[in-house]
Formats: C-alpha cells, structure tokens, sequence
C-alpha cells in the first residue's frame, strides 16, 4: 500500500513538473560562453520559445524594431554600424524569466555572450558590462518578463546578411529551421511556475519524504 501511494505521489510531482514545462515550446539548449562580454551560462537543457505571429497564445509576444545610438556593450560596439533597438511585449498569461537572444545562421551582433545552438547569443538583463535590456516597462518584477509588460532591448551591431528586420521572430526553432527563412533570432526564456503548482508540488514531496523515512 505505502509502496503504491509513493507511486501516486511521484506521479503528481511528475505531472506538476510537466504542466510547469508544457506551457510554451520547449527547445533543446546547448551553448558555450564565449567572454566576449558576460556569460551565458549556467543554462538548463531545455528552454521554451517565444516568438510572434505563427507561435500559440502561451508562448506569443509582439516585436518592433528600430535604430539606437545607445550601445548595450561599448567594449565591443563600433561607430560604424548601427544598433537595433528591439521592443517586444508579453501577449501570454504567463511570467518568463532567462530571456536570451538568440541570432538566427544570417544574423550578427557584436555584443553577444556566447552561443546557444552554435549561434551568437546575449542574456537579456541590465547587469554586468553588457547591458542590452535598457527598459522594463509595466511589470512589477525586476528580470520577470510579466504578462502585458514591454521590455527595450539594445543589439549591438545588428546585421542581417539575408535583409531581415530585428523584429522578424516568427520561425520556430532554435535556430529556425524553415526555408525561405522568415526569422532573423529567437528569444527563449524559463517559464516562471505559478504559485500554486508549486505549493503543490511542494506539499507533493514533502509527504513522499515523511513516507520514505
């Protein structure tokens, strides 16, 4: 009887940790720092997507882009060549945190921190010498990426070889694997749990953990 009811319980911590991960599209990470500016890491194997137009409601956000003088790097900035300034909302019901950009095979930037999936990519925060997140605007949370909030992000550089726009971010796929490809990066993020799956989650171990002493 003990024995079936730890199998139960495992399989509520199990499910729980399912849904928390199930609610946008996971993508297989792999990545290496590169010190250019900070670091990526460290970084789960796993991450969900965001993007625009072609992605489901739980993992949608808008982007537009623009030119900026503002440089989010300025030990590897050039003067030359201008940055974008990339503006994306939150059009879930869900919180992010982690948020990366991604380049897609066409794309360059000068201030990435490393590569995730082999392409260039830059941790999206206003922390350390590399800054690219310059605003926050309508959430609540510092680094939280929260329903309805709009963040400013500052790339460095940014050049597409195949004549893309920064806010082009409707393939999914980390890179995008379609041809003619539509997208010129990605942004990947970690879901935030909400409050409730997570006290059951913890009530869930908790009582495997009295029954297994």
């Amino acid at each position: 009887m003990t024995r079936n009811h730890n199998i139960n319980i495992l399989a509520v911590i199990t499910a729980l940790t399912t849904s928390i991960h199930a609610s946008a599209s996971p993508t297989t990470i792999t990545h290496q720092d590169l010190s250019d500016c900070d670091t990526l890491g460290p970084l789960p194997n796993v991450m969900d997507e965001l993007g625009t137009v072609v992605f489901p409601a739980d993992e949608l956000i808008s982007a537009v882009a623009n030119v900026t003088s503002i440089d989010a790097c300025p030990l590897n900035s050039s003067v030359n060549i201008p940055n974008a300034l990339l503006v994306i909302t939150n059009l879930t019901n869900l919180s992010f945190t982690d948020l990366h950009y991604v380049a897609d095979p066409a794309t360059t930037f000068s201030n990435f921190d490393g590569l995730i999936n082999g392409e260039e990519a830059v941790v999206i925060d206003n922390v350390g010498v590399n800054r690219p997140l310059i605003a926050e605007i309508g959430g609540t949370q510092p680094l939280v990426f929260e329903p309805g909030e709009t963040w400013e992000i500052v790339l460095d550089d940014w050049f597409s070889a195949i004549g893309l726009n920064a806010a082009d971010l409707s393939s999914i796929g980390v890179p995008s694997i379609i041809a003619p490809d539509p997208s010129s990066g990605s942004i990947v993020a970690n879901v935030v749990p909400e409050p409730a799956s997570l006290a059951l989650m913890s009530l869930a171990t908790l009582t495997l953990l009295k029954r297994t002493r």
